[in-house]
């Protein structure tokens, strides 16, 4: 139970320590892409190829935000949850399916970037399999939640 707790504890610090990063990459992620691809790697930036890759990727980022930012808030919701001992709930129930919906939102979205820019693909393989073992553990979850209700009305 100890372990338990603490686990969920670290695990709603790094997620608040995350949600903290994306709101500061919302300002400075584009000026930090530009120097790390272009500046770092000494390419020209005049290049028409390396101007659409700076585009494609910050307009990915962009894109998969929100999401980034939607399935952190749900993620900090069912770790709270978790510390309060409800587990087997229906909203948590919700917030995995949200999650997995965000997870797919952003594969949707760097998979059509990943037309573009050929190493987006390997984030939206990579989200697509979150998404589908989310989707898992919220059946899962579910389940348990449904024994969990037919429990409490046997006598």
């Amino acid at each position: 139970m100890k372990n338990r707790m603490f686990s969920a504890k670290l695990s709603l610090g790094v997620c608040i320590f995350f949600a903290v990063v994306l709101a500061a990459a919302l300002a400075g992620f584009p000026a930090f892409f530009r120097w790390f691809y272009v500046d770092y790697h000494h390419l020209n930036p005049a290049n028409a190829l390396v101007q659409q890759n700076v585009r494609t990727v910050i307009g990915a980022f962009y894109a998969c935000a929100p999401f980034a930012g939607a399935a952190l808030y749900m993620l900090i919701r069912l770790l709270l949850n978790i510390l309060k001992n409800d587990v087997f709930i229906l909203s948590n129930v919700r917030y995995l399916r949200y999650i997995s919906w965000c997870c797919w939102a952003v594969a949707l979205a760097t998979g059509i970037a990943g037309v573009f820019y050929v190493p987006l693909t390997i984030i939206a393989v990579s989200m697509a399999v979150v998404g589908t073992l989310l989707r898992v553990v919220k059946n899962v979850v579910h389940a348990a939640v449904a024994l969990r209700e037919e429990n409490e009305l046997t006598i």
